[in-house]
């Protein structure tokens, strides 16, 4: 049976094309992957990119795989992906729409394109400019983050690790784990949460210089990115990846 590699993430995990392109397509060519299921999308939180690696578990399993491998790089912890069942409220934009199971970038399992309900991404604290998104759904937004709080936005972020991990660890699926910056920093802050941050099992994260992701190993490195001076370029990814290849084989028993 062929071995499966499923991937999520944000935009920095988003499988485009050129330059554009990410880990992913990386490490699937790297490692010689001929099925995959790539999850990444722009602007998603945490909690969208488990429940699509989740969905993809699934999926995966009930086409009787048994060589899973799993890679995922977290995203920003201010991103509160907002379910709704609401369709009016969808933009036809890259990160405006109302987005849940579909969109993947595979070759393995079969993608229901139809969305009945799914996630508003906002990709961050909402912004006060009137390009920022249609008026309905910014005014949706903004009154969902008036309620934001930083603390329950880190104590989601890990119980979505921790989720993600034990169903890698019940379904005997290899699993790296990546940051796309340090997405942990404010931790310290909320020791009340340090329960759930030690059940977090680290040692299936790749982290730079300890506690760093692609965007400050790019930073560091002098790496390039791209016009926005945000997102790595595609040569800063592989760097990434080939720069942890010694980890990444030890977690995926490659060698």
């Amino acid at each position: 049976m062929d071995k499966v590699l499923i991937t999520g993430g944000c935009s920095f995990s988003d499988s485009g094309e050129g330059h554009r392109r990410t880990w992913p397509t990386y490490i699937q060519e790297k490692y010689k992957f001929n099925k995959f299921v790539h999850t990444g999308q722009g602007a998603s939180g945490n909690e969208l990119i488990t429940h699509r690696l989740l969905h993809s578990i699934d999926k995966v399993k009930q086409l009787n795989y048994k060589k899973i491998y799993l890679a995922v790089m977290w995203t920003e912890i201010e991103r509160n992906d907002i379910f709704t069942d609401d369709l009016t409220l969808s933009m036809d934009t890259d990160n405006g729409d109302v987005s849940f199971l579909n969109i993947y970038n595979t070759n393995t399992i079969p993608i229901d394109l139809r969305v009945k309900s799914g996630f508003i991404r906002p990709g961050g604290k909402p912004h006060n400019e009137t390009w920022y998104r249609n008026e309905k759904q910014r005014k949706f937004i903004f009154d969902y983050y008036k309620f934001y709080n930083e603390e329950y936005s880190i104590m989601n972020t890990l119980k979505n690790i921790i989720l993600v991990q034990n169903v890698c660890k019940q379904n005997n699926i290899k699993c790296v784990m990546f940051i796309m910056k340090n997405i942990f920093e404010s931790i310290k802050k909320y020791p009340q949460i340090n329960y759930l941050y030690n059940t977090v099992d680290w040692t299936d994260f790749v982290l730079y210089n300890k506690k760093y992701g692609l965007y400050e190993y790019t930073a560091t490195n002098d790496l390039e990115f791209w016009e926005d001076d945000y997102h790595p370029a595609y040569n800063s990814h592989k760097h990434f990846i080939d720069n942890f290849e010694n980890e990444i084989n030890t977690l995926w028993k490659t060698k």
